[in-house]
């Protein structure tokens, strides 16, 4: 597996590799469906667009179908920014 950018997260990594332990190995996994589950499991500062390329790249080493089903971008949500 290559070296991960400096701006992926080590837990959003796990969860993703969590779930497709997880998945069905004909049913083909929902990239969004994939993204919605990171946000309400994992704390992530991530785009949808990182998360997707993220999902899509951990999807595909693992031979596993896909269904690429990503809404119009002006219903896709964006991580709400923290304040310190």
């Amino acid at each position: 597996m290559r070296e991960l950018p400096h701006d992926i997260e080590a837990d959003v990594v796990f969860e993703i590799g969590r779930m497709l332990d997880g998945h069905s190995k004909v049913s083909p996994v929902s990239i969004t469906w994939l993204v919605d589950e990171i946000r309400q499991n994992v704390e992530t500062t991530l785009s949808d667009d990182a998360l997707e390329l993220l999902a899509v790249e951990m999807v595909s080493t693992r031979h596993l179908p896909m269904k690429l089903d990503r809404p119009p971008k002006e219903r896709r949500q964006q991580p709400a920014s923290k304040s310190n």
